[in-house]
């Protein structure tokens, strides 16, 4: 089974990428759960988690995300991501517009099988 799904948002730094997915091969009248998903990948190992999507908050220019594992904040060049456990900060250039790697797009189809 082949997942197709679009990228909305890609934020990244050396360690690790988070991005926004829509799943465009489901229902229509599918939950907006199940369509749209946040992961997060480790770039070293390539292991995914999907960030439970809790609320958000955006301006003309600020958007931000509050997951169950950390708080997601950026706007159209950059952003930061800090995780709930252990507390750490990733600052994030936000990718807007660019390919997502090879890799990746590789590691999220794998994941969402």
């Amino acid at each position: 089974m082949t997942i197709n799904f679009e990228c909305l948002y890609f934020l990244d730094s050396e360690q690790l990428c988070i991005i926004e997915i829509k799943i465009n091969n489901l229902p229509a009248d599918a939950p907006k759960k199940d369509k749209f998903k946040w992961l997060l990948i480790n770039k070293k190992t390539l292991s995914i988690k999907t960030l439970q999507f809790r609320s958000m908050d955006s301006s003309h220019e600020i958007e931000e995300r509050f997951f169950d594992l950390g708080y997601l904040k950026f706007d159209a060049q950059k952003g930061v991501y800090i995780s709930k456990e252990p507390t750490t900060q990733y600052q994030l250039e936000n990718t807007d517009g660019q390919p997502i790697p090879d890799v990746i797009k590789e590691a999220v189809s794998l994941y969402l099988i």
